[in-house]
């Protein structure tokens, strides 16, 4: 429910057609299942048409089947050391280092709708704009190869495209439409398939999404891969849109 809210606050903010906002979640769950039937390691790895998520049965309006990820069984874990550590450790060739690491937390603003309209992630913002100053990023559209986000839902990854500066504000749906995110876009959002479709084993997400860009940095994402990665964001998401934590990191190659 919190996140349906979510839709209905940012299509008024931004005065667009529910209609509208409907067909860029529908493309955006289309996008992880494509991504997905390339992933051997996906949950859900059906392919799906727009067609498909607009006639799917609605869960909470207006988000169908379709708009939600499953919940999936899963763990993850990564060694982390310094460089040096690394080098000695003979495993200089599989390092991928920490640019940034930044966390916000709701402070209980959000909840009271005093600075809150409602229509977007807060921490996300605050979290990803950290994050740019500590790895000194000026323009994530340009200086990001990918990016790998909290897809709990189409419409979480289609607010968080505006909260982590991908699109303008009230832009999200035309770089939808016009396919900025997908696997050959410009700047493609989940290529592992995301929650939505390479699964959701909650504690376990966050780290996975490191994962997907450390097989992707390497060149060993398969069917999926993209042609270079030397930079890339993590955004991983607990609790709901007016009360949670937010973690974004900034990872990449070293010396990128």
């Amino acid at each position: 429910g919190a996140f349906a809210q979510l839709a209905s606050a940012y299509a008024a903010r931004h005065g667009v057609a529910m209609t509208d906002l409907k067909r860029a979640m529908a493309h955006i769950s289309v996008k992880s299942h494509a991504n997905a039937a390339l992933n051997p390691k996906a949950h859900l790895r059906n392919r799906i048409t727009e067609e498909d998520v607009l006639r799917a049965m609605t869960i909470a309006a207006p988000l169908g089947l379709y708009d939600c990820s499953g919940v999936s069984d899963g763990a993850a874990c990564a060694i982390l050391t310094t460089p040096e550590i690394a080098r000695a450790l003979k495993a200089n060739a599989e390092i991928i280092t920490i640019k940034a690491l930044e966390i916000s937390v709701s402070n209980g603003e959000e909840a009271g709708f005093q600075g809150w309209d409602g229509a977007h992630i807060a921490t996300a913002r605050t979290a990803g704009a950290r994050a740019y100053a500590a790895a000194g990023i000026t323009d994530p559209r340009t200086q990001l190869q990918m990016a790998e986000v909290h897809d709990c839902f189409s419409i979480a990854e289609a607010v968080t495209m505006e909260d982590l500066g991908f699109s303008a504000p009230g832009r999200m749906i035309h770089d939808v439409l016009d396919g900025m995110f997908d696997l050959d876009g410009k700047l493609p959002i989940g290529t592992d398939g995301g929650l939505k479709c390479f699964g959701h084993p909650i504690g376990a997400s966050g780290l996975r999404m490191i994962y997907e860009v450390y097989l992707q940095i390497h060149g060993r994402a398969g069917e999926r891969q993209l042609r270079q990665v030397d930079r890339a964001l993590t955004e991983n998401l607990g609790g709901h849109p007016h009360q949670n934590v937010c973690a974004v990191s900034i990872v990449g190659r070293q010396g990128a």
